[in-house]
């Protein structure tokens, strides 16, 4: 499905995620003609399967509550995961904290509901300046609004209540607790009275895509779907515009304005993740389309690429070869662990996926199989979207990537660990749980890690004994929501060469661009607010660049 038919544009955004829908807003608002292509036949990229929230500090809706904070502390908090990086990273680093407030409200005064999640601690609490409730997302979304558009959305057919992400922690707690089931279920009551009124709720990614493409059809932007990418064309040194295969065959599209690279990582791709990553296998979870697109493209024009070594994290439950799930409660609630092969513990479960995700591929789980230890009462009490199905039990039971045993030693033999060892370190783990204390790793610590966890647990929120049979166990890898690495830029989205010259014309954001945050991850929505606001970026520059030309 294409929209637009006459071909008036002078910009070309490649991608049709966050970055390049916020790409095309602002070339649009700056008197471009814009033209998202996208190489599937559905739109919203991989934040259409995301959680769809925003790390922007000082936003819209902080002003609004009176809750804005000194822009200092913030920087602080952002300087002190960057190190000691270079002018360049920096400068990118302060593109994003003067600009990501700027970029939110100009979708609000397109049209975007921002909503705020009050609660939600940033990723590293030992870090000077962290602070809690600096992420943004979309209020829920009617999809019938799109029209015909809708159809055509990534996941559309999803048929699941519209949950904002304070209320993920709410629905894992709605088997054990009043307040959560009350809510949980006039949350599900109130969506399926919306469906019967003939609306589709829409939240999270997609909520937040289905927003910001309202805004691009109000704006008369282009879309084509089945366009791909092959390769850019150079004019004297400039990106001038994309050669794409289309569903009419191969054409040539020229964007005097720039080209824009929205298109993702290379998480999908395996002879990429293998030559820059030495990774031989992976548990991406990212969209199928997620194969380096962008990279391979700016390669070929002789751009530099960096921290392509990395991933961004994301400890991930093995259901099959093909499917996982992603452990987020999971690790965090009361009542399981992780173990290594050699059945021990070695790191604070409850921190946030970014750390464990690295710890867990540090410490070997990608060569060896590493599993979530639960209590025979863990999978009874909380709620998760894979392993509270029988069905998916089932099915892994039956494959092997869970077991179940009426005695720890028991479920040891059947994972493959060391009875003994695992048999130690859950009755270590017991007593620090009972005491309320974990003295090797400090799991419930800080309030990130009671975040995920059960507030009426006590006296740790995250630590709760493994004492119930039959035990469970699940096989946990390091998998990832996509590659952190890609093209190099600078603080104008401006993709750079192998001299850090910028290439004239082309310019990369989201994962098809290095993080402005280095290898950390500052707090829930990070990687979406980069790339919105840097996707912002680039096309201010390509409008300044054109309107001079």
């Amino acid at each position: 499905m294409n929209s637009g038919a006459v071909d008036d544009f002078n910009l070309v955004v490649v991608g049709s995620g966050a970055a390049g829908l916020v790409a095309a807003i602002t070339a649009s608002r700056l008197g471009l003609r814009p033209l998202i292509i996208e190489k599937a036949d559905v739109w919203g990229g991989t934040t259409a399967t995301s959680g769809g929230v925003l790390w922007v500090p000082n936003n819209p809706v902080m002003e609004a509550d009176g809750s804005l904070e000194d822009p200092v502390t913030v920087r602080t908090y952002v300087e002190g995961l960057l190190g000691e990086a270079g002018e360049r990273d920096r400068a990118k680093a302060h593109a994003f904290l003067e600009t990501a407030p700027a970029m939110a409200r100009m979708l609000a005064d397109e049209g975007m509901r921002w909503i705020r999640s009050r609660t939600h601690p940033d990723y590293y609490p030992h870090v000077e300046g962290n602070g809690i409730g600096r992420t943004l997302e979309s209020a829920e979304f009617d999809g019938t609004v799109l029209g015909e558009r809708f159809l055509t959305m990534r996941n559309a057919g999803l048929d699941i209540p519209a949950l904002s992400s304070d209320q993920f922690g709410t629905v894992a707690l709605a088997k054990s607790r009043v307040g959560p089931l009350v809510e949980t279920t006039v949350t599900v009551g109130k969506y399926k009275l919306k469906r019967m009124l003939g609306r589709k709720p829409l939240g999270n990614g997609r909520a937040l895509v289905a927003a910001l493409m309202k805004i691009a059809m109000d704006r008369g932007i282009q879309l084509r779907l089945s366009t791909a990418m092959v390769s850019l064309v150079e004019d004297r040194g400039a990106v001038t515009g994309v050669v794409v295969e289309g569903p009419n065959g191969r054409a040539t599209l020229q964007a005097p304005a720039g080209v824009v690279l929205t298109a993702g990582g290379f998480s999908r791709n395996s002879a990429l993740r293998k030559q820059l990553q030495g990774r031989e296998r992976v548990w991406p979870n990212a969209i199928p389309e997620d194969e380096g697109d962008a990279l391979n493209a700016g390669l070929t024009v002789g751009a530099a690429h960096e921290r392509t070594d990395d991933s961004w994290w994301m400890p991930s439950i093995e259901i099959d070869e093909r499917t996982n799930a992603l452990a987020l409660g999971l690790r965090a609630l009361p009542g399981s662990i992780v173990v290594n092969a050699e059945g021990q513990r070695y790191m604070n479960e409850a921190a946030s996926y970014m750390t464990t995700g690295r710890v867990m591929f540090e410490h070997g789980a990608a060569t060896s199989r590493h599993w979530l230890i639960m209590d025979g009462k863990f999978l009874k009490k909380y709620v998760f979207a894979e392993l509270s199905s029988s069905r998916v039990r089932e099915k892994m039971l039956k494959i092997g990537t869970l077991r179940q045993a009426a005695t720890i030693p028991a479920l040891a033999q059947q994972c493959g660990l060391p009875p003994t060892a695992l048999d130690a370190t859950v009755a270590r783990f017991n007593v620090f749980a009972k005491a309320g204390r974990d003295e090797d790793f400090g799991r419930g610590n800080t309030a990130y890690d009671r975040h995920w966890a059960d507030p009426a647990h006590k006296p740790n929120a995250s630590l709760g004994a493994i004492e119930n049979g039959p035990f469970w166990a699940a096989l946990i890898r390091p998998g990832d929501l996509g590659t952190n690495g890609g093209l190099k830029t600078d603080q104008h989205a401006r993709v750079l060469d192998t001299s850090d010259k910028p290439i004239t014309g082309l310019y990369a954001a989201g994962n098809s661009a290095s993080s402005p945050f280095g290898r950390a991850y500052p707090g829930a929505g990070a990687t979406i607010a980069a790339a919105a606001t840097f996707g912002h970026l680039a096309a201010i520059h390509a409008a300044k660049r054109y309107s001079n030309a």
